[in-house]
């Protein structure tokens, strides 16, 4: 799960919040079908655990899809995958006697490059047995295309909306999830942004969630979904005018059967992640569980820390300030802290990951790196360590 963009705490008055509390959940309008996809039986894709603030990584049931890390040395990123048995970091080709450098290598895929068609290397997702990434497609749609697990071939799955991207020259990544079938997505350059969806392979979408006919500017951003409570989660802030101080949001729930859009918290704009119906945040008040049903806060730990990305695994909540130095702080689930992860190689983007590996983007002598941060070893001797083709 997880989603894009990093907002910090945006504080909101009380009479102002308690003002427009009608104005927030009259933004969510009901967009439910008799038979929705939410209904779809649990797939083999659905026990793989991962949890990603970003998804710059796709996990599989047999290992890990990432970009290269784009540099001097190669500025168009090949397709990488990270096999969970061998530990092996290959390029995704399978071509005999390939020497995985040329355009004929099928670890290289299209660039962007308006008029046609081209991926950006921001986001991966693997559902039920295809590898997904977004786009812009030769004749100017942002796109969701979708690649063989062999990396043998692609195609444009999805045309999600017709962007002016080819005549602009400017892209910003999108904020989107695949979840039961659909796309969930908001287009981050509208000024007026909206949540919507559509099913993968569809035509047409429909609109979950907007901001009041009266707000000036309404942003929506970290898109994440639940199996666990079949929910759609994500965070939108919007402005009645152009002034921060008369703006307000909060975390947000789309019901998949009900199609009921419903507030959860107001003004929780940082990273987030839910599991069991709870959510878990960090805040200046520190390290923080959020009862969806009961509407209380519990302080786990109350160590202060403004914007944490946050990772979910079996046995351990993890916080990594990437704002601040880049420690990466791991707790349990009573919010006693079990071990705190510094060292020469620091995230300065943290993506996330799983209960055995996680994920950064790591700076060590002025020279950005992929890095992994492997769980299984006893926590005293948890080290970031770069990843690197075999």
């Amino acid at each position: 799960m997880r989603r894009n963009n990093n907002y910090g705490h945006l504080g909101v008055k009380l009479f102002f919040v308690l003002a427009i509390g009608a104005f927030l959940l009259s933004a969510c309008g009901k967009a439910g079908e008799d038979n929705p996809a939410g209904a779809s039986a649990p797939t083999e894709s659905d026990a793989i655990e991962s949890d990603f603030e970003y998804p710059f990584v796709a996990e599989s049931e047999n290992g890990f899809y990432f970009w290269e890390h784009r540099s001097e040395e190669r500025y168009v990123p090949r397709l990488m995958f990270l096999d969970k048995e061998s530990g092996k970091v290959v390029p995704l080709c399978n071509k005999p006697d390939c020497m995985h450098e040329g355009k004929e290598c099928n670890a290289r895929f299209p660039d962007l490059d308006f008029g046609e068609d081209g991926i950006d290397k921001h986001y991966l997702q693997y559902y039920e047995g295809s590898l997904y990434a977004v786009g812009v497609s030769s004749d100017n749609y942002v796109s969701l295309f979708r690649i063989e697990p062999d990396g043998s071939e692609w195609e444009i799955s999805t045309k999600l909306y017709r962007a002016d991207y080819a005549a602009t020259g400017q892209w910003r990544t999108l904020d989107i999830w695949i979840n039961d079938g659909y796309v969930y997505f908001s287009d981050a350059k509208q000024k007026k942004a909206k949540l919507e969806r559509m099913p993968i392979g569809g035509r047409s979408g429909e609109v979950l969630f907007e901001g009041d006919s009266d707000a000036v500017e309404v942003q929506i951003f970290r898109i994440e979904c639940s199996q666990e409570e079949q929910c759609v989660f994500f965070q939108a802030r919007i402005f009645e005018d152009e002034s921060i101080e008369h703006s307000v949001g909060g975390l947000y729930q789309y019901d998949i059967f009900s199609g009921e859009c419903s507030l959860v918290k107001i003004d929780l704009s940082g990273p987030y992640t839910v599991r069991n119906g709870k959510v878990y945040y960090g805040s200046m008040e520190g390290l923080c569980r959020y009862s969806i049903q009961d509407r209380t806060v519990e302080v786990l730990s109350d160590q202060p820390i403004e914007v944490p990305n946050i990772t979910l695994t079996r046995d351990y909540i993890i916080l990594c300030d990437q704002m601040e130095g880049g420690d990466l702080i791991i707790y349990d689930y009573e919010g006693t802290q079990a071990a705190k992860v510094s060292g020469e190689l620091r995230p300065t983007w943290y993506f996330g990951g799983n209960s055995e590996m996680l994920f950064a983007e790591c700076v060590y002598d002025n020279k950005t790196r992929l890095c992994y941060l492997d769980l299984t070893r006893p926590l005293d001797e948890l080290q970031w360590e770069e990843l690197q083709a075999d």
